[in-house]
C-alpha cells in the first residue's frame, strides 16, 4: 500500500478523533489539515511507513483501547507518530528505525494547536510521539505503552509477512551501503533481544514469542549476509529472495500491518 491514496474512511476517523478530542475547528480546516498530514504517508518512498501501516497502527490501537487512559488522543499520536521519516543511517538505528519522533512530536504540537485542541491534550500528544522511542523501562503511561505496543505489533506477524516487512524497511534506504545497513540492523535486533519484553500490555501477552522468532530470525539472515559480503574470497552464494506476497488485494492486513507490506513491500 505504499504511495496508495488515503481510503476515505480514514480521513473520517481523523475528522471524528479531532471532534472527539474536543477540537473546534471548522470541517474544512480539519479536512484540509488531515490532508495534508496523510499526504506525508502517501509518499512512494515510504515502502513500509506509508498508508498501509498507518492503517495497521490504528487497527491495534482499537484491541488494546481497553488499555489506554484516553484513547482518542492515542490515535491522535498515531496519525502524527511517523509523519517526519528519515532514512539517515544516524536515524535507523532507534527503536522506530527512522520514524523522526521529535519533528513528528513538533508537527503534532503545531497542526493541533492550530486545530484549537486543548493546551494539555495536543501536549499530551506531543509527548506520545516524542516518546515512542523510550526504553520500556522509561515507559510509564499506559498510553504510551498502548501506543507502541500498537507500533510494533509486525513484530509479531507470521514469519511470511515479517520478512517482507524486513524487506520493505531495508528498500526505503536502498541508497545507503548494504553493510553498514546491515550492522545497523543488527545493533537494534540485538538490542530488542536484550530486552525482558518487547511488548508492555497485558493483551499483548501472547505476541511476545512469535515476535522475539521473528526478530531470531531475522537478526541470524543479517548476520550470515553481513558475513558473505565482507568475506575475503568475496560473497557466498545469494540466500533465496524475500518473499513478497502479491499487491492489491492488501488493504487491511496482518491485520493491517500485511496491509502496507504485501501492497509495497525506531522501536
Amino acid at each position: 500500500m505504499a504511495g496508495t491514496e488515503s481510503p476515505a474512511w480514514l480521513r473520517e476517523v481523523w475528522s471524528r478523533t479531532l471532534a472527539e478530542a474536543g477540537a473546534p475547528a471548522t470541517a474544512e480546516e480539519t479536512a484540509r489539515l488531515g490532508a495534508k498530514l496523510l499526504g506525508r504517508w502517501e509518499n512512494p518512498a515510504r515502502v513500509f511507513h506509508g498508508v498501509g501501516h498507518l492503517i495497521a497502527v490504528l487497527e491495534k490501537l482499537d484491541e488494546l483501547a481497553q488499555e489506554a487512559s484516553c484513547p482518542c488522543l492515542v490515535r491522535l499520536a498515531a496519525f502524527y507518530h511517523g509523519a517526519v521519516l528519515s532514512t539517515d543511517l544516524a536515524d535507523l538505528g532507534r527503536h522506530t528505525w527512522g520514524e523522526d519522533e521529535a519533528r513528528s512530536a513538533e508537527l503534532a504540537l503545531g497542526q493541533l494547536t492550530h486545530l484549537g485542541l486543548a493546551e494539555a491534550k495536543a501536549a499530551h500528544v506531543h509527548d506520545l510521539v516524542a516518546a515512542l522511542g523510550s526504553r520500556p523501562k522509561e515507559i510509564k503511561s499506559p498510553d504510551l505503552a498502548v501506543l507502541c505496543d500498537a507500533e510494533r505489533s509486525i513484530l509479531a506477524a507470521d514469519p511470511r509477512t515479517y520478512r517482507s516487512y524486513a524487506a520493505a524497511i531495508r528498500e526505503e534506504c536502498a541508497d545507503a551501503p548494504l553493510d553498514l545497513i546491515l550492522r545497523t540492523r543488527i545493533t537494534v535486533l540485538r538490542r530488542w533481544l536484550a530486552r525482558d519484553r518487547l511488548f508492555l500490555t497485558s493483551a499483548t501477552a501472547a505476541w511476545e514469542s512469535p515476535a522475539r522468532n521473528n526478530v531470531e530470525a531475522e537478526l541470524a539472515r543479517c548476520l550470515r549476509e553481513l558475513s558473505a559480503i565482507t568475506a575475503p574470497d568475496g560473497p557466498a552464494p545469494s540466500s533465496p529472495p524475500v518473499p513478497r506476497a502479491p499487491g492489491p488485494s492488501v488493504r487491511r492486513g496482518i491485520d493491517a500491518a500485511a496491509a502496507v507490506v504485501r501492497a509495497g513491500a525506531r522501536r
